[in-house]
C-alpha cells in the first residue's frame, strides 16, 4: 500500500461497503442496482451470440500483422500461460469441483462455455459477471436446488470473490520462473518467501505494477518486462477466462455449501489427483523441452549487436594484430596524407573490444561505428585500402611510433591528449553514464539516492576504463568530468573507491570481485549491456556530463586537415547521423515489407 501497489479504489470499495450496511433503507438502491444488472445481462447475452465474428478478427488482425520472426519472440511465455489456462479453465477446475459438489465436468463445461468464450473476446470481466451469475443459477437449477429459498444466492458470491487475487493474476506469476529460465539464471531459494508474499499482495494490483517488482526482488534483468507487455494483450484474454472460470467455481462452491449440497468423493478426487499429475508432468516436460530447442535459438538480444555487420559497402581491409611501425618510414618533408595516396593503403589504429565502436562480431569480421567510417573514409580518399591495427597501450606512444595514421576506436578527449597531439574536430558526443547491476538501478536513480543508499554501507567501487585506451591513471575526477562537483557537494567522493580496467569486458567478467558499477558513456554501455544483460545503464539525475569523442593523428599535416574537413562534411551529408541510429540505436535502415494478403495482392484494392 505504501507503494500504491493495492490500488485507491479498493480500499474506496471496501470503505464504502461496509458504510452502507450501517445505513438504513438500502434496499432501494439495490433493487435499482438488480434492474441494471439484468439489463447489462442482456446485453452480454447479445456479445455471446456474436462471439465467432469476434473471434474471426482477433485470429485475423493477429495472423496479418504478427510476422514469423514475431511470433518466435511470443511464442514461449504464450505457451507456458495459455497452456496453464486453458488447463485451469477446461480440466483443473471443474474436476475439483466435481470432486467437491454433485456436478459433472461436463455440466460445468457446457454451463461455463458462454462465459468464458466472452470475457476472452472482451478482454474484460467486469461485464461478465452478470454472465457469471446466471450460469451459476442454470447449474443449479439443472439439480432442483432454489437458491433464493437457500439464501445462497450467487449475486452475493460473485461480489464478494472479485476485489480479491484470482487464479488469472497468479498465474501472472510465472512469468518471473520463465524470465529466469530466459536468461538462464537460478532464482535464490532464500527469496521465495518474499517473491510469494509480494506476488499475493501484488495480486491486488494490475501485473504492469506487479511483475516490474518481481523482476526486482529476484534480480533478474528488467529488460525482459518489454516482452511480457509485448504478449500482454493476447496473455491478458487467458487471464480474464482464468478469472472467470475462478469466479464461477467459488460461486459453485458457496452455493453448494450453504445449500447443504456438497460433499467429498474421495474415489474421484484420487483419480482425477492422479489424471492430473501425470497430464502435468507430460505438459510440463515437453514444453520445456520443446522451448529449449526453439524458442532459446529463435531470440537473442545480444544478436542484436554481435550479430550486426557493416552499413556501408566495405572497401579492401587487411588487419595487423600485433601493431609494428609502417613500412615507409616518413621522411621530414613527407606529409602522412602523401605517403596514403601514394601507397594506396590508409593505416587504422583500433582497439578490438570497445563497443560499439571497434569489435569483432560473430563471423569474426572487424565492425563498430567507427570501423564503417573508416570505410567511408578510404572510398573518399579514391578507393584506397585499409590496413586495420590493434594496439592495447598508449595510444600516443603508437601514434609517435608511426604503427598507423590516425586512430579510430571511439576516444574520449583528455587533458593530456590535447597538449600532446594535435587539435582534432570532435565526430561525437557521448553522454557519462554508468552500467550497474539490473537490480540495483532504482540505487542510481539521482546522486541524493545513491547518497542515501550508501549511508553506513562500505565505499562504492567505480571501474574506470584506463591502460587500454590511454595510460593515465584513474581518477574519479577524470572519470566523472564535471559533474565530480556535484559529487564533491554530496561527499560522495569520500565514499568511492576508483578500480582501474584495461576494458570493460574485464569489469563484467570480473562480477563481483573487481567493482560494483563501471563509469562509461550511455552509448557504449547500450552495446554492453545487451552482451550483458543482467546490467543495466543509468544516468543518475544530477550527473549531467557530455564528453566528446575524436580521431587522433600524431601531428599537424594535411592529412590532419582533410580529417577535420571530412568530419565537418559527414556531419552535414547525414552520414554520421545514419551511423549514429544504426550503431547506437540499433535502427534497421530497411523497412518492413507488407504480408501478402488476398486484397493486396489479388484484388489489389490497397497498394
Amino acid at each position: 500500500m505504501a507503494n500504491n501497489l493495492v490500488p485507491a479504489v479498493v480500499l474506496f470499495s471496501l470503505g464504502l461497503g461496509i458504510a452502507l450496511m450501517r445505513v438504513p433503507n438500502t434496499e432501494s438502491i439495490l433493487e435499482k442496482f438488480d434492474i441494471l444488472l439484468a439489463g447489462l445481462g442482456e446485453l452480454n447475452r447479445l456479445v455471446v451470440r456474436l462471439a465467432p465474428i469476434g473471434i474471426f478478427g482477433i485470429v485475423g488482425h493477429t495472423a496479418g500483422t504478427l510476422s514469423i520472426e514475431q511470433f518466435g519472440l511470443l511464442q514461449g511465455y504464450l505457451l507456458v500461460y495459455g497452456l496453464a489456462g486453458v488447463l485451469l479453465c477446461i480440466w483443473i477446475l471443474p474436476a475439483l469441483l466435481a470432486c467437491c459438489t454433485p456436478f459433472s465436468e461436463r455440466e460445468i463445461l457446457e454451463n461455463s462455455r458462454d462465459m468464458l468464450i466472452t470475457s476472452f473476446i472482451i478482454g474484460n470481466t467486469f461485464v461478465v459477471l452478470p454472465l457469471i451469475v446466471d450460469a451459476v443459477k442454470r447449474l443449479v437449477a439443472q439439480h432442483g436446488t432454489d437458491l433464493e429459498q437457500e439464501h445462497a444466492t450467487p449475486e452475493y458470491a460473485v461480489q464478494l470473490a472479485y476485489p480479491f487475487p484470482d487464479i488469472g493474476r497468479i498465474m501472472v506469476l510465472v512469468f518471473i520462473p520463465f524470465a529466469a529460465w530466459f536468461y538462464g539464471r537460478s532464482i535464490d531459494p532464500a527469496s521465495f518467501p518474499k517473491l510469494i508474499g509480494v506476488g499475493f499482495v501484488g495480486a491486488f494490483a494490475k501485473p504492469v505494477v506487479t511483475v516490474p517488482l518481481l523482476l526486482e526482488l529476484a534480480e533478474i534483468p528488467g529488460d525482459i518486462f518489454n516482452l511480457f507487455l509485448a504478449v500482454g494483450v493476447v496473455a491478458s484474454r487467458f487471464g480474464d477466462a482464468m478469472k472467470c472460470m475462478h469466479l464461477f467455481a467459488f460461486s459453485i462452491l458457496t452455493a453448494s455449501i450453504l445449500s447443504g449440497t456438497a460433499r467429498l468423493n474421495v474415489p474421484r478426487l484420487v483419480t482425477r489427483g492422479l489424471l492430473t499429475s501425470i497430464l502435468l508432468i507430460v505438459i510440463v516436460l515437453s514444453t520445456r523441452a520443446g522451448l529449449s530447442l526453439t524458442f532459446t535459438q529463435a531470440y537473442s538480444r545480444q544478436d542484436i549487436v554481435s550479430a550486426r555487420g557493416l552499413l556501408g559497402t566495405p572497401v579492401t581491409a587487411t588487419i595487423q594484430r600485433q601493431p609494428a611501425p609502417h613500412a615507409i618510414p616518413l621522411a621530414d618533408a613527407m606529409d602522412p596524407m602523401d605517403r596514403i595516396l601514394s601507397s594506396g593503403v590508409l593505416r587504422v589504429g583500433v582497439h578490438p573490444t570497445n563497443l560499439p565502436f571497434t569489435y569483432y562480431n560473430t563471423d569474426g569480421d572487424l565492425v563498430g561505428f567507427d570501423i564503417d567510417m573508416a570505410h567511408q573514409m578510404a572510398r573518399d580518399l579514391g578507393e584506397i585500402k585499409i590496413e586495420f591495427v590493434h594496439f592495447s597501450g598508449d595510444v600516443t606512444e603508437s601514434l609517435r611510433a608511426d604503427h598507423f595514421d590516425i586512430a579510430m576506436s571511439g576516444l574520449e578527449g583528455t587533458i593530456r591528449l590535447a597538449t600532446q597531439l594535435p587539435e582534432m574536430e570532435p565526430y561525437l558526443e557521448v553522454t557519462r553514464a554508468l552500467i550497474v547491476p539490473d537490480h540495483r538501478r532504482k540505487q542510481f536513480r539521482s546522486l541524493s539516492d545513491l547518497n542515501k543508499s550508501l549511508y553506513g554501507q562500505n565505499r562504492l567501487r567505480v571501474a574506470v576504463i584506463t591502460g587500454g585506451l590511454n595510460s593515465e591513471l584513474p581518477t574519479a575526477e577524470s572519470a566523472l568530468g564535471t559533474g565530480w562537483g556535484a559529487i564533491t557537494a554530496l561527499g560522495l567522493d569520500e565514499r568511492l573507491e576508483i578500480v582501474g580496467v584495461t576494458d570493460a569486458s574485464q569489469f563484467f567478467a570480473g562480477q563481483p570481485e573487481i567493482a560494483d558499477v563501471l563509469a562509461t558513456s550511455a552509448e557504449a554501455g547500450s552495446a554492453w549491456t545487451l552482451e550483458y544483460p543482467e546490467f543495466t545503464v543509468v544516468k543518475p539525475s544530477g550527473l549531467n556530463v557530455r564528453a566528446p569523442l575524436y580521431y587522433l593523428v600524431a601531428r599537424n599535416s594535411r592529412f590532419a586537415d582533410f580529417v577535420n574537413s571530412w568530419l565537418k562534411l559527414k556531419r552535414r551529408d547525414g552520414s554520421i547521423d545514419q551511423l549514429y541510429d544504426y550503431w547506437i540505436l540499433g535502427r534497421h535502415t530497411t523497412h518492413a515489407q507488407p504480408r501478402w494478403c488476398v486484397i493486396r495482392n489479388v484484388l489489389h484494392w490497397v497498394d
